[in-house]
């Protein structure tokens, strides 16, 4: 119905709009009618015939047939669907075997490589040459998803990881130096690209299939990842006991492979009907925000590969077993795999991801003031401070992770591109890459400063970083805040020019499917 000034009224339009959106929640409950003060097309009319009287709900001069919906029934949608639960299992169970067949050599290998000849520069470099390689090919991968399944990707990559980790097991029967390091070189290279594949696909199938809850999904399988990771060692030093240096890699290798078929007929394929965009990925990588969420992530494997190359050195003086050494390596990854889906659900409730980042960063900075401890302490290291230590390290990192990749998808949408695989591929080989990065510079770098400086000072050159990433994380959220105030005082403005609480009679609604003409029809 208009008014005086050929208006429809907010009102009106608030019950067709929330006739719209109930209407489109497919369960037993639907919204049939309008009528008096809105025209309903001829449909809907016939419906009207279905319905009891009891159905009639009467709202000021507005009437209509309307079944209230039930809250347990909406909150019941929110769940994970069979084809989300199917999805979420395998690439959970992929991530586990991709991250212990990654760490299953770090017992046994170093030992293995100085047998045959090579050094703790050609072995070191061996490690962290596959780091290297996915921080070189993410951005690639990234591309690629576009234009290719991810399906099809994630399979490639699970399958290269399977394959090269039976391979690296060969190695043992290379007897020339140069042959080995070469060859572990160039096993290394394949399985880097393999994973950057895995990953890349892995983050950009759960942006695209778990939109309701991306940052859970996100936690869970950054959990598996982390239990892979923690347990590959363990795994790896019991079999290499049991059958010497190839059995860890024959065994792993394989399930990796069963893995790979496994996915092929039970992973839904994940289908993009929009045409893949030409992106600018420079323009993309230099923005601010994603600067600052990739140097998040950056930050936080430069941390994890700092204490590999230090931490082992920093505690040989306590004389400790290698049970309990061990125990103390795997404890940041405990307490990051325990609390990782907690820091999800935070950000799945709309919690400001650039706060929650924040947060990580101060547990960080009291991790890195206590590790050493700092040189500006008048206090000893003690194993217990350690300790401490390393599981507020597990806190911040999940803090930091979680939010770097759910508030770099949500910034990337707020800044117009569109919700499909291109943009999705953009931000997982963001995440993959800066991950990367972090894990080959840190142990890099980390063995150099503590030859040169020792643990307490070395470890300071992180703490520098961290408090750089929270100047400019403030920065970043008093600046967001700046421009918020500003859009909601333009949209006060905007508000007090129209009329009586009403809306232009050409307005079109294009999310709510409503449109008001000026003869006053509504259609949808």
């Amino acid at each position: 119905m208009k008014n005086k000034l050929g208006y429809i009224s907010a009102l009106e339009l608030g019950v067709v709009s929330n006739y719209n959106i109930v209407n489109k929640i497919e369960s037993k409950y639907e919204v049939l009618y309008l009528k008096d003060t809105l025209k309903m097309r001829d449909e809907n009319q016939n419906m009207e015939e279905h319905l009891s009287k009891s159905d009639k709900m009467t709202y000021g001069s507005i009437s209509g047939s309307f079944t209230p919906i039930p809250e347990e029934t909406v909150k019941r949608k929110r769940k994970y669907t069979t084809t989300q639960w199917l999805t979420l299992i395998t690439l959970a169970f992929g991530n586990f075997c991709a991250g212990a067949c990654v760490s299953l050599q770090a017992p046994f290998f170093p030992a293995e490589a100085e047998r045959k000849g090579a050094t703790p520069t050609e072995y070191g470099l061996i490690f962290g040459f596959f780091q290297l390689t996915i921080f070189i090919t993410a951005p690639l991968m990234g591309k690629i998803v576009t234009y290719i399944s991810p399906k099809f990707l994630l399979n490639s990559g699970i399958l290269a990881v399977g394959v090269t980790c039976i391979l690296f097991g060969t190695l043992d029967l290379v007897i020339d130096t140069k042959a080995f390091v070469a060859l572990a070189f160039v096993i290394r290279t394949v399985e880097g690209i393999g994973a950057a594949a895995l990953r890349t696909s892995c983050y950009t199938i759960i942006a695209s299939q778990f939109t309701e809850g991306i940052g859970t999904t996100f936690a869970i399988l950054e959990t598996f990842l982390g239990v892979g990771l923690i347990t590959g060692p363990t795994l790896g030093g019991a079999l290499y006991d049991l059958g010497g240096y190839g059995l860890p890699f024959y065994v792993v290798g394989s399930i990796v492979i069963i893995d790979a078929i496994v996915i092929f007929f039970v992973l839904p394929d994940v289908e993009d009907p929009k045409v893949p965009k030409k992106g600018n990925m420079l323009k993309y990588w230099l923005h601010p925000r994603t600067i600052i969420f990739s140097l998040s992530v950056f930050t936080s494997f430069n941390y994890i590969g700092f204490n590999q190359a230090t931490l082992e050195p920093h505690l040989r003086n306590f004389d400790l077993s290698g049970l309990f050494l061990g125990m103390m390596f795997a404890l940041t990854g405990t307490i990051y795999a325990i609390t990782a889906p907690g820091w999800g659900w935070l950000c799945d409730k709309k919690c400001n991801s650039q706060i929650l980042s924040l947060f990580g960063c101060g547990i960080q900075v009291t991790s890195l003031l206590l590790i050493g401890p700092a040189p500006f302490f008048d206090m000893s290291p003690t194993v217990w401070i350690v300790v401490l230590s390393l599981i507020l390290m597990g806190f911040g990192l999940g803090a930091k992770l979680v939010s770097a990749f759910t508030g770099t998808l949500q910034d990337t949408m707020n800044r117009g591109l569109p919700p499909d695989l291109s943009t999705y591929g953009l931000v997982s080989s963001m995440i993959a890459s800066s991950q990367s990065l972090g894990a080959f510079i840190g142990p890099s770098l980390g063995g150099y400063f503590l030859d040169e400086f020792g643990f307490r000072k070395a470890s300071m050159t992180l703490l520098i970083l961290e408090t750089v990433l929270i100047i400019l994380l403030v920065v970043s959220i008093c600046t967001s805040n700046i421009c918020t105030k500003k859009e909601d005082t333009m949209k006060y403005e905007t508000k007090k020019q129209i009329p009586n609480g009403c809306l232009p009679k050409e307005e079109n609604i294009e999310n709510g499917c409503l449109k008001a003409i000026s003869n006053g029809e509504i259609t949808r």
